[in-house]
């Protein structure tokens, strides 16, 4: 008996196929299933950023997200909560 699987051919549209990182100037693309796994979150998570301005772009069907300008992004995310001020009895 003989295995279909391997005599059926090769989907080249498939996100694997895709570069991981593609080098655009001085700015580097990064495909978004990577940048999820180097978070250690999933992609679903790392979509939640887009509503709130998140960097993308698509390049053949394929979502890729500038490095430098998402870390920006992630960066100014980052809050800071100031101590309340105290009020000295006099």
């Amino acid at each position: 008996m003989s295995d279909l699987a391997s005599n059926a051919p090769r989907n080249s549209r498939r996100r694997e196929s895709r570069p991981e990182r593609i080098s655009l100037g001085d700015e580097e693309l990064v495909r978004n299933d990577i940048i999820a796994k180097d978070h250690g979150t999933s992609e679903r998570t790392v979509n939640r950023g887009d509503a709130k301005g998140a960097p993308y772009t698509y390049i053949g069907n394929v979502k890729y997200r500038p490095l430098k300008a998402y870390r920006q992004f992630l960066a100014s995310g980052i809050k800071q909560i100031k101590p309340p001020r105290r009020r000295g009895h006099s």
